[in-house]
């Protein structure tokens, strides 16, 4: 009775009010997720900080008419200890819209608190609307606009954000995109970006694929990012390649999250690669390269290579890096290892770090890291997790941290006698 109870209450919240008709026979599915976490961190001279996190998801399908649907989720947090973040309490809606969609073409469209990724739109967030659909000849199509969910404190009047993506391809052999992005904040343009994105995959061993972002308000290219995948060959071999150029002014200067508001004038060019090799049986091994190209920071290369092993539901891996670069830092070499088990109900996991610097940081040639997962369901709607961390590096010497979470979920259906 209680379940029947919670599910009407759910219904009323999330469908009734938006599907004013709705058929008598028509079966709602409702999924309701919690997700709270209480990470923790004390270092040697320094705050203590203990924090409860919330996150609330809903998801309601089938709101009285076909393809109608409704999904929210926000989160909320308290400091249980020393001040974080400037003040002891936050929250935010992340999302809330309600949707449709369509029986064919792949039509969708969403009104309320949206995200989008699509082109040089990055998880942009906004209350307005999104709808996108197949169209004829292998071309697609999103669009959207509204006001954005900007993280500052100067209002929202006079701010925008709106545009698009259209591409054109067929279906395992290439795609070809398109898109614009234009953000104002005041009335006046705080962000205008074009882009271009590619895949193709002309054989079965063969995929390229990357994008090109443009600042138009500034002029200047904001990333190139590429990569090429070759194999596998003889099912056992696979090469990477990877080429990726940042202009961090172009790129974060005026994103929709201020967090990524970074002044320094910095550039980054990445060129690597890897070599996967299948051994047998669950063994694997990696070859890695590197070369990192800063203005600022100035440069690096990394190489190394890594054997790990699956089976059975464990894993286990060793693995060694050199860091070579320009500044003490970043010239160092890495080991690494790490291992995960069932023990009985329990889901283990361990880890370990540790790096050996060239030349003394902050006093210290060495630093040390180690980490211990433990996870248990209590149930197939309840889980449970613990993760520890303890560190001796440079920075501190003695930094520890935990997460623990537990996660929670519920379905239900109105269909008779059914589960959603």
């Amino acid at each position: 009775m209680k379940k029947r109870a919670l599910l009407s209450v759910l219904v009323l919240v999330s469908g009734g009010a938006l599907a004013p008709n709705p058929p008598p026979a028509a079966a709602v599915d409702i999924s309701v997720a919690s997700r709270t976490y209480l990470p923790a961190r004390g270092i040697d001279g320094g705050d203590t900080h203990v924090l409860l996190y919330e996150y609330l998801a809903l998801d309601a399908d089938n709101l009285g008419l076909p393809g109608l649907y409704l999904s929210a989720g926000g989160w909320g947090r308290a400091d249980l200890a020393d001040e974080t973040f400037g003040r002891t309490t936050n929250g935010d809606l992340q999302y809330g819209y309600v949707g449709w969609r369509g029986p064919r073409m792949n039509a969708e469209g969403r009104l309320g608190r949206v995200s989008v990724t699509a082109g040089v739109a990055r998880n942009e967030v906004m209350d307005g609307a999104l709808v996108g659909s197949d169209l004829p000849a292998g071309f697609d199509v999103t669009a959207f606009g509204g006001v954005p969910v900007e993280t500052d404190e100067d209002g929202r009047s006079g701010d925008w954000v709106y545009g698009g993506r259209l591409s054109q391809g067929r279906a395992g052999l290439y795609r070809l995109g398109a898109s614009y992005l234009r953000e104002e904040d005041d009335s006046s343009a705080a962000r205008e970006e074009v882009g271009g994105d590619v895949v193709l995959t002309p054989l079965s061993f063969l995929e390229i694929g990357g994008s090109s972002f443009y600042d138009l308000r500034d002029d200047g290219w904001a990333q190139h990012n590429y990569r090429v995948v070759l194999g596998p060959f003889v099912r056992r071999v696979l090469l990477r390649a990877t080429w990726v150029s940042t202009d961090y002014d172009h790129y974060f200067k005026a994103v929709t999250n201020k967090a990524f508001d970074i002044e320094a004038n910095e550039k980054l060019d990445r060129v690597g690669g890897e070599l996967e090799l299948t051994i047998w049986g669950g063994l694997s091994l990696t070859g890695e390269y590197v070369n990192y190209k800063y203005d600022v920071a100035e440069e690096a290369k990394a190489y190394g290579g890594h054997l790990d092993w699956a089976g059975g539901g464990r894993t286990a891996g060793l693995g060694y890096r050199k860091v070579d670069g320009e500044v003490a830092e970043n010239r160092y070499q890495e080991f690494r290892g790490h291992v995960s088990t069932p023990v009985g109900p329990i889901a283990a996991a361990a880890g370990v770090e540790h790096l050996v610097f060239e030349e003394p940081v902050n006093g210290e040639k060495n630093a040390t890291t180690g980490t211990l997962s433990l996870a248990y369901a209590l149930s197939k709607a309840l889980e449970f997790s613990a993760t520890g961390e303890y560190g001796v590096t440079p920075e501190f010497e003695h930094d520890a941290r935990l997460i623990v979470a537990l996660l929670w979920r519920y379905d239900a259906t109105t269909k008779k006698g059914g589960k959603p």
